[in-house]
């Protein structure tokens, strides 16, 4: 799925203040912002099928596979992230394209996206904008309600943490059973959105592959080896090919923080 850098893919007007914005043919209105962190603000946004180029185009739903990604309300979130330079510009273009890959009831899927160009202002030096678009969850994410949880001194009942650890585990045999297999990277209660519904377990989603990258390496040099610290787990085997190991040490520490609420420090920052 290609990136357009076209000025009309998401006009907008005022996106810190509730105004409209394009991504491709389709409007929506800002109605409140959800969160924010580095450079990438997430919005709650309602879709406006009102012009001429909307409505023959059907709206997003002509553009969604999977009708069930689809709000009944019309309301997604919208995640705008400011791009500075080339690298953060090739980071988000992977991120676009590894969170195409994946079709999951357990990983959030990417609805529709576009990136544009934008005029250096005063404010920042940003030369591009990211919009990406994402059915909302907002009972918010295992770390929100591990923060509630926590200050009430309440658990998750052991029904509710199996459910919530199977489809995580789910969710990532999914993406590890792709050719080739991709491995998350930053599995963490941050990243985990939790629905409730009523008289059903919680529905747990795995959210930004910002990190994602292909679980297996092949290490064919000492400068490939020495890029490969960079994200690679703190103790691995020493083999050509390294596998991700890792993500089992996070999905057991995980479990342990579910039933018995030892929530690590750094997660509760």
């Amino acid at each position: 799925m290609g990136c357009s850098l076209s000025g009309l893919n998401a006009l907008y007007d005022s996106v810190n203040g509730g105004g409209d914005v394009w991504i491709n043919e389709n409007r929506y209105r800002i109605l409140r912002q959800l969160g924010e962190g580095g450079f990438a603000y997430v919005y709650l946004v309602k879709e406006t099928v009102t012009t001429d180029a909307s409505a023959a185009s059907g709206g997003l739903a002509n553009k969604v596979k999977d009708p069930s990604h689809l709000s009944d309300d019309g309301t997604y979130a919208m995640k705008k992230v400011l791009i500075q330079n080339n690298e953060q510009l090739e980071m988000v273009r992977e991120e676009i394209r590894v969170s195409s890959l994946f079709s999951h009831r357990n990983l959030l899927p990417l609805l529709d996206h576009a990136i544009i160009a934008v005029k250096a202002n005063q404010e920042g030096s940003w030369k591009h904008e990211a919009y990406l678009l994402f059915p909302v969850h907002l009972d918010g994410t295992l770390l929100d309600h591990a923060k509630v949880m926590q200050t009430k001194k309440e658990f998750f009942s052991t029904s509710d943490v199996l459910q919530i650890f199977y489809q995580i585990c789910a969710g990532l045999k999914h993406m590890h059973s792709l050719e080739p297999p991709y491995a998350h990277n930053d599995v963490k209660p941050g990243n985990i959105l939790i629905t409730c519904r009523k008289g059903q377990p919680p529905l747990a989603i795995l959210m930004d592959f910002g990190s994602a990258r292909p679980a297996r390496k092949q290490i064919r040099s000492r400068s490939e080896a020495l890029q490969l610290q960079e994200w690679a787990a703190e103790i691995v085997l020493h083999l050509s090919e390294l596998l991700s190991c890792g993500t089992v040490r996070v999905i057991q520490i995980l479990m342990r923080e579910l039933m018995f609420g030892l929530w690590d420090a750094h997660y509760m920052q």
